[in-house]
């Protein structure tokens, strides 16, 4: 078993400088204002406060906007180093955001046909229930398409919320997402020597959530951090039946997007993902229980 210990702590600036990700920490902060957003329209609808309604959905159409500006400039840095495999996974998590959308979509269509039918204005109302009835076909069809595509997306080793370390520098780090090649610039990947790695860059690199202990304080960049499979280790690939609560401790991980992103632990140490998070990468939800509890995976019982 080689993950016994970590020596990780201090992590000096230069490493972190490698391995900090612009675009990782763009899309994750992006991803955080989409989830406050849609629990504020939530509660604005639940209020019957439309007007307040229509600007928060204003405000996530903002953000999706600038999302989208992101993902177009990755999909731009990851096109070269993609294989054909490679692309049908990204055509999966692209059918995934979709559905996505289409969620977010569909609550300001019900608020705008909850308020027409308030207001007496059936012909409103008929209107937005057909808009609704293509909304519904359209994420059916965004739905299908990921679950059509999923198996491409088999070729992470990883999951969300799994706990890992890196085997050169020694940090510890939550997955939150991946992409299935290096989407970075070819700067960032000068830096981090992505060139040099044995894999290459085709191989899927990790969105991590670094443990805040383990990473130097930087006002200006949470720790954040994108790194290759190949750098990264796990107690349950290193030595079957292994749990990250027996090789380290089963205390939850420190970072500020934590609570955000996840709802708690489990019983191994590893992090249980939002709905949200989950639906973005079409992950099904893996719990693990105590000991004297029913045992059940993939359950489907909602934060």
């Amino acid at each position: 078993m080689m993950l016994r210990g970590h020596t990780g702590h201090g992590t000096s600036a230069g490493e972190r400088e490698c391995e900090r990700s612009a675009l990782v920490n763009e899309e994750i902060v992006y991803f955080i204002f989409q989830l406050e957003l849609d629990a504020q329209l939530q509660r604005a609808l639940n209020y019957e406060a439309y007007e307040a309604a229509q600007q928060i959905r204003a405000k996530r159409e903002t953000v999706d906007l600038a999302l989208r500006d992101m993902q177009e400039r990755k999909a731009v840095s990851v096109q070269s180093s993609m294989s054909e495999e490679d692309a049908l996974g990204a055509g999966a998590a692209q059918a995934s955001l979709d559905l996505r959308d289409t969620m977010s979509e569909g609550l300001r269509l019900r608020s705008e046909m909850q308020r027409a039918v308030q207001e007496e204005r059936y012909a409103d109302a008929a209107k937005v229930r057909d808009m609704l009835a293509a909304l519904d076909r359209q994420a059916k069809q965004a739905a299908a398409l990921a679950a059509e595509q999923l198996p491409a997306l088999q070729v992470v080793a990883l999951r969300l919320g799994q706990r890992v370390v890196h085997r050169q520098h020694g940090y510890r780090g939550v997955v939150v997402g991946w992409d299935v090649g290096c989407c970075e610039d070819e700067a960032w990947q000068a830096a981090a020597h992505a060139g040099e790695l044995k894999k290459g860059l085709s191989q899927p690199f990790y969105h991590l959530l670094v443990e805040v202990s383990d990473w130097s304080y930087d006002s200006a960049q949470p720790p954040v951090a994108y790194v290759a499979q190949e750098l990264l280790a796990a107690p349950e690939l290193e030595d079957e039946g292994a749990s990250w609560g027996q090789v380290y401790s089963p205390d939850p991980l420190q970072h500020p997007y934590s609570y955000v992103l996840f709802l708690g632990q489990d019983a191994r140490g590893d992090m249980l993902p939002c709905r949200q998070l989950r639906d973005k990468y079409s992950a099904r939800r893996r719990d693990v229980y105590r000991p004297g509890s029913e045992e059940q995976e993939g359950g489907d019982n909602e934060e």
